[in-house]
């Protein structure tokens, strides 16, 4: 389970992990329905659950990057997703944020529903 809260006034940011899908739990501490997303956007003030299904059977590393939304220039903040055993370092570039803009994340966000 991974808890990812903006902390930024004005930027959303958008989380993903390289080769893994989130399934979105919880928003600001309400339970979701569970869906799968290959990235979210995580809006200013707003906290996000996800759970992720670790590969511990493909033993190598994975980027996981949260990046600004709709702001120039583009901030990146990147992590490793480090498996215990592997010894392949993450490979390729960094798993790219979404295309779309406000459109792509608003029908995002309507895609949330809360139990």
């Amino acid at each position: 389970m991974i808890w990812v809260s903006n902390l930024c006034l004005v930027s959303s940011i958008n989380f993903r992990i390289q080769g893994h899908t989130l399934v979105l739990v919880e928003v600001e501490g309400s339970h979701t329905m569970q869906d799968s997303y290959e990235s979210l956007d995580v809006h200013p003030g707003q906290s996000s659950t996800f759970l992720v299904t670790l590969r511990p059977s493909i033993l190598k590393d994975y980027y996981i990057v949260a990046s600004s939304r709709f702001t120039k220039p583009l901030l990146t903040a990147t992590a490793i997703l480090h498996y215990d055993g592997s010894t392949t370092q993450p490979a390729g570039p960094l798993p790219s944020a979404p295309a779309g803009q406000f459109h792509w994340s608003m029908r995002q966000a309507r895609t949330v529903r809360y139990l």
